[in-house]
């Protein structure tokens, strides 16, 4: 005798009462599938296929092979991004687009920066910090470019610095908003030199001076200031130096740099 169906089943809950249906075969086939394509959609995309992580790399033409190395606990990892952070491969590809290397546009950015977005770009690159801290950077050189050479293009005609208080005010202002990320407010050196000592890199002439702020050493860090700040800005500036800030005792004075100007 068959298997009943469709019977009432002796239970019911507040006079309700229910039917032994049995399951119908299209659900139990299906269901019966789904369980067959699992044991091997597991092992191929889980364990020893891509995952979308790579497909996409692959679809975008930025999957390395090398790269390509994973075990059934690793997901393939990128050679273009790291968990948000900018990985090598990507920084020399960004050279190739930016009108300069990757770590002086950093420079760039951080001349710019205020006080917290500094604190920021200084915790996320500090490889780039320290190697402007040290006088070098890890950019390739730039091709020559004329106004890139400030020690051979700096003007020999006297120059006087601005004495009146406007001027030396308006110097100030820019050298706390601009200057200060690598020299400090105080002047005493941070990745760039010590500005209150006589010892100089370019000259300490006020010509001098001038000029390295127009044309900037992108070599070391600085950048050009000519196409940020007017004549009459870096001007101020300049003079808020050679005035305000040399001869003066900053709190932590960087090692002396360059050559003694006795002028």
């Amino acid at each position: 005798m068959g298997k009943v169906t469709n019977e009432l089943i002796d239970h019911d809950y507040d006079g309700i009462q229910e039917y032994d249906n049995d399951l119908p075969g299209w659900w139990k086939t299906l269901f019966l599938i789904t369980i067959i394509v699992s044991v091997i959609y597991v092992p191929y995309y889980h364990l020893f296929g891509d995952l979308q992580d790579a497909e996409y790399q692959k679809e975008m033409g930025t999957y390395v092979e090398a790269s390509a190395g994973r075990s059934a606990f690793s997901s393939y990892s990128s050679p273009w991004a790291s968990d948000g952070e900018i990985t090598p491969a990507l920084r020399a590809e960004m050279d190739k687009i930016l009108d300069a290397p990757f770590d002086e546009q950093l420079m760039r950015a951080m001349a710019k920066a205020d006080s917290d977005q500094l604190a920021k770009l200084k915790a996320a690159f500090p490889d780039v910090i320290a190697a402007y801290g040290e006088g070098a950077s890890t950019a390739p050189e730039p091709a020559p470019v004329e106004k890139e050479e400030p020690v051979a293009a700096a003007p020999v005609t006297e120059m006087a610095a601005l004495t009146d208080e406007a001027s030396l005010a308006a110097g100030k202002k820019i050298w706390d908003t601009q200057c200060f990320t690598c020299h400090l407010n105080d002047g005493g050196g941070s990745i760039g030199p010590n500005m209150t000592d006589n010892y100089w890199i370019h000259g300490g002439d006020m010509a001098s001076i001038v000029n390295l702020i127009k044309v900037g050493v992108p070599t070391k860090g600085m950048i050009p200031w000519e196409a940020t700040l007017t004549p009459d800005q870096i001007m101020q500036v300049s003079s808020y130096i050679k005035v305000k800030l040399v001869g003066t005792t900053p709190a932590v004075a960087k090692a002396p740099q360059g050559e003694l100007d006795e002028g």
